[in-house]
């Protein structure tokens, strides 16, 4: 049985044939590796509302990750999560196939270390570093604040998200304080109407869906109290759900709403 769990593989041999089972790392594999060698991707990797790369995607055959349907392909290497798919990844395991286990990244230096990391499982050692230098660079490069103001993510139901997490790290990163983060809120949790309007954020920040679509998780997002009072701007959740370049594009996109 060989799980991986982010190691890099032994240098001798390079696998051409890639699967990947999981989202962030069709998006990593989309990036760094030759279209010839990727056999499929999950099929969240081709789903505009799930990927940021679904339109690099197109052409390429999804899977709905299962072990058998991997299997049946052949690969050299398998991409896969590390929880939901943690049995399937044994699985695959069991008959022989290497897997490279990805955790979902809870910062973004972990984010520039997983880009790192996958690229050495895949042989792109060179491309990984050039990628995960150029997210650095354009994290570096945005413009200091004159004043911190705060930010608070608001999604249907009032989901927010606190500490650890990419989003939070980003926020962070394009100059602002985040307010869930402040308030208490490990990673994901959710606020109340009132809890929002107590907490005064100068910046909300809703999904580019959130406030399009029609549901009952919804309707928190158009109540007036929340929307008129304050200035807001619209985040493609997908901007920074992987590691990859769209988290510069969040933070510089953030940037541009100070």
């Amino acid at each position: 049985m060989v799980l991986l769990a982010g190691l890099p593989l032994p240098a001798a041999a390079k696998p051409q044939r890639l699967v990947s089972i999981n989202l962030c790392t069709d998006q990593l594999l989309l990036l760094l590796a030759d279209r010839s060698r990727i056999l499929s991707i999950s099929h969240l990797g081709a789903d505009p509302a799930a990927s940021a790369l679904a339109g690099q995607a197109t052409g390429i055959p999804v899977n709905r990750g299962s072990a058998e349907e991997a299997l049946a392909l052949r690969p050299d290497l398998v991409l896969s999560g590390i929880y939901q798919q943690h049995g399937t990844n044994r699985l695959i395991a069991a008959f022989g196939v290497p897997v490279f286990e990805m955790q979902p990244a809870a910062s973004l230096p972990q984010a520039l270390a997983q880009i790192r990391a996958l690229g050495d499982a895949i042989g792109e050692t060179a491309r990984a570093e050039a990628l995960a230098a150029d997210i650095a660079r354009r994290l570096a490069a945005l413009p200091a604040p004159s004043a911190r103001k705060t930010a608070l993510v608001v999604q249907p139901n009032g989901l927010t998200t606190g500490r650890h997490t990419l989003a939070n790290d980003v926020i962070e990163a394009a100059g602002f304080r985040n307010l869930a983060a402040e308030a208490g809120i490990e990673s994901w949790g959710a606020l109340t109407l009132e809890r929002i309007l107590l907490l005064r954020p100068d910046l909300l920040v809703l999904n580019d869906q959130s406030r399009r679509q029609r549901s009952l998780g919804q309707q928190l997002l158009a109540h007036q109290a929340l929307t008129a009072a304050h200035a807001w701007v619209e985040i493609p959740a997908d901007l920074w759900t992987c590691p990859g370049p769209a988290l510069a594009e969040a933070a510089e996109r953030l940037v541009a709403a100070r």
